[in-house]
């Protein structure tokens, strides 16, 4: 069999989205820009996500962090440029169990001897408006505990200050939304984690018709 073209399999993607019959599910092509500056006052968002060695955030410990600099609108949450992105193994001292490597696929293997470079996330989160995690009341303990840095940042969680369910996708997992969205991406690794939020954060909510971004910026809590 002949394998297809990327030509020919969006044009095969295109006919099938015709159909009442099928959805396509296409790959996640991170975005490098979303829109160029245009002059209007742009604030610095930041995407995190951890993977560690389980839930308890007083005896686990990170594995790999994954974080996504960018620029945006905080009147719309339109988002623009992506800035930087970052991702990073970290040896935890402590055995990662088979469980975490069947979820995660991070092995003992691939973190012995890594470290995190906690001068590089301390200049990528510096000046940040609002850091952003899918499930904050996870990853900001953990973050906090191994970079107090995190500490004096703004957060928001588009697990929680998004109403999904009410919007009509029934569920909350981050495969889950992106499924919806039309994309798929590799889940369980940090950064494609971060780059999959960023790419959901900019969609349109189905019923709503808001902006996913503007969405959980119209839930935090509003500054004196």
């Amino acid at each position: 069999m002949t394998e297809l073209s990327d030509k020919d399999a969006e044009d095969l993607a295109k006919r099938l989205e015709a159909h009442p019959n099928y959805r396509v599910l296409r790959r996640l092509a991170p975005r490098t820009a979303f829109h160029e500056p245009d002059g209007r006052a742009l604030a610095r968002g930041v995407i995190v996500d951890t993977e560690t060695t389980g839930l308890n955030q007083d005896t686990d410990r990170i594995i790999e962090i994954g974080i996504v600099v960018f620029e945006y609108d905080p009147a719309t949450g339109q988002a623009y440029r992506v800035l930087d992105t970052y991702g990073c193994l970290e040896d935890p001292g402590m055995s990662i169990t088979p469980k975490i490597t069947e979820i995660t696929g991070i092995t003992n293997e691939m973190v012995a001897g890594q470290r995190i470079d906690d001068a590089r996330v301390a200049a990528l989160v510096e000046g940040a408006s609002l850091v952003i995690a899918h499930n904050a009341k996870f990853d900001r303990p953990f973050l906090e505990g191994r970079f107090p840095v995190f500490e004096a940042l703004s957060w928001g969680c588009s697990l929680a200050q998004v109403d999904w369910v009410g919007e009509g996708l029934g569920a909350r997992k981050l495969d889950y939304i992106a499924f919806q969205f039309g994309f798929f991406f590799g889940a369980h690794r940090a950064e494609t984690d971060c780059l999959a939020l960023l790419e959901i954060l900019q969609q349109h909510l189905p019923k709503s018709g808001t902006l996913v971004f503007k969405s959980l910026l119209d839930q935090l809590p509003q500054k004196d």
